[in-house]
């Protein structure tokens, strides 16, 4: 397990993060922050990217009830670098 997906879980399980899903959710919450770990497991350029930065995208995608499985089609939380080297 990547340190950054530890880092991501711990996140998502404070309470404030899981107020604000809950806020957009509902019920649905628990299941879609699950999706978001899920998601990242699964790619391992997400795993080194900023875990608030993923918080965030799964938050925009929340925010308009989309799903966030790639394989749905619906959106997607695509890793970006936009750092200059």
């Amino acid at each position: 397990m990547a340190t950054n997906l530890v880092s991501l879980k711990n996140a998502l399980n404070t309470d404030g993060v899981k107020a604000k899903f809950a806020d957009m959710l509902g019920k649905k919450s628990a299941g879609f922050m699950t999706s978001i770990t899920t998601v990242v497991q699964n790619n391992a350029l997400l795993q080194n990217a900023d875990v608030n930065s993923i918080i965030l995208a799964a938050a925009q995608a929340a925010s308009l009830d989309l799903p966030i499985n790639p394989n749905l089609g619906f959106s997607a939380i695509i890793p970006f670098n936009d750092k200059k080297a």
